[in-house]
């Protein structure tokens, strides 16, 4: 299970680059709706709404879609921004399918397809994820035939590659673009708006408990660590008992980042899927064992 020690060092330690920093900064509203303007100059974004973490499903047999900050703006236009620092080489892949999942949340039984509203893909990366020589810093395409006529079907995916070629590029790009190659932003305002910002969140009273609740590796090793000392069991009380202790064995490190009680059962109540009385009954068994420990 991650210790709270390795929690404290991957936060205190954490940059723009850092996939969890990355969404508590550009959920913020306004850093969110500075660095669209930045991006796409042309379209108003005074009134936007930004929900982080979304996590998107077609049907129960679908893949589940995250995007890293999925937002709207006040015509129903969706924009989904993705921090990518290392190339997978499926950048085409992964826009086509966000734009999916995006597309399919916008109409309704019946409604006109004419309704759907225009989709933006954003990839932030270090580096050029395409396979072509071009080295331009920010590229947009769009949907386009063989003779170069536009289709105009509405979803836009812009690649903005920090080491391409900063000619014609805004400051304020400029700055976020030294945040991604993990360099002091001197462009600009945002850049350093946005290093104010994880100064902010790694010393304020909850910026642990935030950046815990972010940190999906965390949960997910968690729920993996009971599921496997459950099937060494070989039985259903075995996975019981083997998830049992995973979350018992969790809540001393959440105590530790937030020394809140009440935030401890909230998260847990969260993240675990545990009702109040069950997350309240592990936290008591949590204490008592600690309490043990300290005796012995």
């Amino acid at each position: 299970m991650v210790s709270k020690q390795k929690i404290r060092r991957k936060l205190a330690q954490a940059d723009f680059t850092d996939d969890v920093m990355f969404e508590l900064v550009m959920s913020q509203l306004e850093i969110c709706r500075k660095f669209l303007k930045a991006v796409l100059p042309k379209l108003d974004f005074t009134k936007i709404k930004v929900i982080d973490q979304s996590h998107l499903k077609t049907d129960y047999l679908s893949k589940a879609g995250r995007l890293d900050i999925h937002c709207t703006d006040a015509y129903g236009n969706q924009f989904d921004i993705e921090l990518q620092m290392t190339n997978e080489h499926n950048v085409a892949q992964r826009a086509k399918y966000y734009h999916a999942l995006m597309a399919n949340h916008m109409l309704t039984a019946g409604e006109n397809y004419q309704n759907l509203k225009e989709t933006y893909v954003i990839f932030l990366c270090p580096f050029n994820p395409l396979i072509t020589e071009q080295q331009r810093a920010v590229g947009h395409y769009q949907m386009i035939s063989e003779e170069g006529d536009y289709l105009n079907d509405g979803t836009h995916t812009l690649i903005l590659n920090a080491s391409g070629d900063w000619e014609g590029v805004s400051d304020e790009l400029k700055g976020i673009f030294q945040l991604v190659l993990r360099q002091p932003a001197s462009f600009g305002q945002l850049g350093a708006q946005i290093m104010d910002k994880i100064d902010e969140i790694k010393h304020s009273k909850t910026g642990g408990r935030k950046y815990m609740e972010l940190t999906g590796a965390f949960w997910q090793d968690a729920r993996n660590e009971g599921r496997n000392e459950g099937r060494k069991e070989g039985r259903k009380e075995g996975r019981k008992e083997g998830t049992d202790e995973t979350i018992i064995k969790l809540i001393p490190d959440l105590v530790a980042l937030t020394n809140d009680r009440q935030a401890v059962i909230k998260i847990l109540m969260t993240k675990m899927n545990l009702s109040q009385e069950q997350a309240e009954s592990y936290y008591k068994r949590a204490m008592v064992a600690e309490a043990k420990k300290v005796l012995r």
